[in-house]
């Protein structure tokens, strides 16, 4: 965001003469009322200060304030009046969350001093939001890495999962896409806690005892523990907690929470999941929205109808997408495999539908001669 400030007044003198002795230390813009205002935040911002007068005919100064929130959250506000009485400066600090305030009338010295504190502010707001960006983005860097690594079969479907549920979330106008996108690919990250003997034991498809049983059922609990301490991962750790539980209140976790007070992202990858391991299990799509209607109280009747809208297609009946193939050195990131990648003596190592990073390339590299890797590799170029 261009360090640009925002002056709005009714009274064009005012602005005037507030542009002429300002201009030369900040990018000024002025606006004549609220109107002007609203058009100028957006064409010609974002801006780093905004500072209305609060009397305005039609719109008032709060109600810029109040709309430059909405519009532009790390904007620094600032309010002129005349007369601060208490509700005024309430309204003000709670509906226009305003920075600072200024008497009128007010030299442009103090004027000036308190929009350059304003831009300190403004630069603070950012540059913290950008660092909570980054650590963010880190983080998820090291727990999908994390994953891919120790469980690359969950990873490659997680990433099925994803795909799946844009499309699903478009269709219901589900909003924080985000929040989906990342619940998906990290829904199985509480198995990183799992012992390696009792995970493998897991993929065999071996039978559980109680114990064990009771153990994989707590992996949704798990992974939403692992990431609700995460900034700005709270939505994500909801949704991984929940992916599990019926709409009816069937399954884990074991509350009472169900129904419509299930997050429904939680349920669109409930509706999801189940759909995904049937297709894979019985090899037919068609056969698996058949099996899952005979159980429809599990499952959130608006999320499973848009599922039949938009999966109703047996998957013979959808083109697969071409293959290449290549030997492990020339795989490149951004390529999505399309088949397993197994060692010579069959032990998978990553698994079909996963989009290839730095740190597999890697880890390939790595793995190539150790392991004997078969090749060439089948991949989808993305």
């Amino acid at each position: 965001m261009a360090d640009k400030v925002l002056l709005v007044d009714d009274e064009e003198n005012v602005l005037h003469g507030y542009h002429r002795v300002l201009r030369k230390q900040f990018p000024l813009e002025v606006a004549m009322g609220g109107l002007q205002a609203i058009q100028a935040m957006e064409q010609h911002g974002p801006f780093a200060v905004i500072v209305a007068d609060m009397r305005m005919p039609g719109m008032t100064g709060l109600d810029v304030l109040r709309e430059a929130a909405q519009l532009t959250p790390d904007t620094t506000r600032i309010m002129l009046t005349g007369n601060l009485d208490q509700k005024t400066a309430m309204d003000a600090v709670n509906q226009g969350q305003v920075f600072r305030f200024l008497t009128k009338p007010c030299s442009p010295e103090t004027l000036a001093e308190v929009i350059q504190a304003g831009m300190k502010q403004h630069r603070l707001v950012v540059a913290e939001k950008e660092l909570l960006e980054q650590t963010l983005m880190g983080s998820l860097q090291v727990l999908t890495d994390l994953l891919s690594n120790l469980d690359p079969e969950s990873f490659g479907r997680g990433r099925m999962l994803r795909d799946r549920a844009v499309i699903l979330a478009r269709a219901l106008r589900f909003e924080p896409e985000w929040d989906l996108e990342t619940a998906s690919l990290l829904l199985p990250i509480g198995r990183i806690a799992l012992p390696p003997e009792f995970l493998a034991k897991v993929k065999s498809s071996a039978s559980l005892d109680l114990r064990e049983r009771s153990l994989l059922d707590r992996v949704p609990e798990t992974g939403a523990q692992l990431l609700q301490n995460i900034p700005r991962l709270g939505p994500v750790a909801q949704i991984v907690r929940y992916h599990a539980k019926g709409y009816d209140g069937s399954g884990y976790p074991m509350d009472d929470v169900r129904g419509e007070d299930l997050p429904l992202g939680a349920r669109i990858l409930k509706v999801l999941n189940d759909f995904t391991t049937l297709e894979l299990k019985r090899k037919s799509r068609k056969v698996a929205l058949e099996e899952m209607a005979l159980h429809a109280a599990h499952y959130d009747g608006r999320v499973l109808e848009a599922l039949y809208a938009q999966f109703g297609t047996p998957a013979a009946a959808i083109p697969s997408p071409a293959e290449h193939s290549c030997p492990v050195a020339e795989l490149r990131e951004g390529m999505v495999l399309a088949r397993n990648i197994h060692t010579r003596g069959g032990r998978p190592v990553l698994m079909a539908g996963l989009k290839l990073g730095a740190a597999h390339l890697l880890l390939l590299g790595d793995l190539v001669d150790i392991l004997d890797l078969q090749e060439p590799v089948h991949v989808i170029l993305d």
